[in-house]
Formats: structure tokens, C-alpha cells, sequence
């Protein structure tokens, strides 16, 4: 199913019908470009019904900035239902997907040698970011309490270094140093 897309004929503003991507941010990434999403948001088209669906169409039009692929991994996501390990795992909750989404589309506006992680859910409803080089990972995982970041290191003696921190939600800072030093314009782990 996709979302289907009208002109909005007193603006000129593409919208979304809200009824057909209300279910799914599959439906609406399939069809969404930066330009759409934008004038999604600047011409008001949503009316969302609940919060649940609020933040689904929060994530469609900010999930518009990123690649086709990060885009149909995101949909993916969003499209587990509970019980999607078999053994009981929850559903990625409809508000991590959204920070998720926030954070890459921060962390792609900031560089062109962007990364694209590997994207990850977890049992307890949440997901984790993923990148790995051949000397240094990255890891950061939503949690209830924000986010947990753990980092590894190949010293110079050929050992394994881990490191770790944790930050609030909303600390774009810590989140965008310490990606910074995965992809080495920090030397040092920061002191986060």
C-alpha cells in the first residue's frame, strides 16, 4: 500500500491523505521526497487523530531527508509488530522511531561522508544504531532513560578499547561528538 498523494489546489502544496499512511510510515516513505515532506508540514495537511499516529507522520516527513535504503529500514521497523522474534519482543515504539530519525537526518545535514548505520531493533521496544570501521564501532542504543553509546577502539598494541556513556533524549551535542570520533575527527572518546 502506498500513501496517496493530491495537490492541495489553494496552495499548491503536495499532502498526504492521512487515512492511507496513518498505518504505516511504509506507506508514506515510498512516495515522500524532501520537497513533500516539507510542504507537508508548511501547509498543515495533517490532522492527526492521536499522538501514536502524530508521530508517524512526524517520522514520515523527517525520514523524506534521508537515503532510499535508511528510508525502507526505518519503514521496516515500523512495520514490526509485537511478538516479532517469537519470543515476545515489543513493537519499536512509534517515539523512538522518531528520535531515531531525528538523529540521523541531524547527523546526515552535518557531513557529505555521512554514514549509514546499521539499524537495529530491540526486544523492549526500542532500537539501536550501528557502525562499524576496522578500528573503531560505534553503538547507540534509545533507552528509557535516553541514550546508551558504547564505542570500541583497536589500539595501537592491536587491543580492544571500550568505551561508554550515556545522555539524555534531546542531547544532539553528545550524540553528534561522539560520532564525530567513530569517524575520526575526534582522536580521543569524548568526556561526555
Amino acid at each position: 500500500m502506498s500513501a496517496s498523494v493530491d495537490q492541495f489546489p489553494s496552495l499548491g502544496y503536495a499532502r498526504f491523505d492521512s487515512r492511507v499512511a496513518a498505518n504505516s510510515v511504509v506507506a508514506g516513505t515510498r512516495c515522500l521526497t524532501p520537497f513533500v515532506a516539507a510542504s507537508v508540514v508548511m501547509a498543515g495537511a495533517f490532522a492527526p487523530t492521536g499522538i501514536d499516529e502524530f508521530v508517524t507522520q512526524c517520522v514520515i516527513a523527517r525520514v523524506a531527508y534521508l537515503s532510499p535504503s535508511l528510508r525502507q529500514r526505518i519503514a521496516e521497523l515500523s512495520a514490526l509488530e509485537p511478538n516479532w522474534d517469537g519470543e515476545r519482543a515489543k513493537a519499536i515504539k512509534s517515539h523512538v522511531l522518531a528520535d531515531v530519525t531525528e538523529v540521523l537526518t541531524r547527523f546526515s545535514h552535518r557531513s557529505d561522508a555521512f554514514r549509514e548505520p546499521f539499524l537495529v531493533p530491540t526486544f523492549d521496544g526500542f532500537a539501536q544504531m550501528e557502525w562499524h570501521d576496522k578500528k573503531r564501532s560505534l553503538e547507540i542504543e534509545a533507552v528509557a532513560q535516553g541514550w546508551s553509546l558504547v564505542g570500541t577502539a583497536i589500539g595501537s598494541d592491536g587491543e580492544r578499547n571500550y568505551y561508554t556513556a550515556e545522555c539524555e533524549r534531546s542531547d544532539f551535542q553528545t550524540l553528534e561528538t561522539a560520532y564525530d570520533w567513530f569517524v575520526g575527527v575526534e582522536l580521543i572518546w569524548p568526556s561526555l
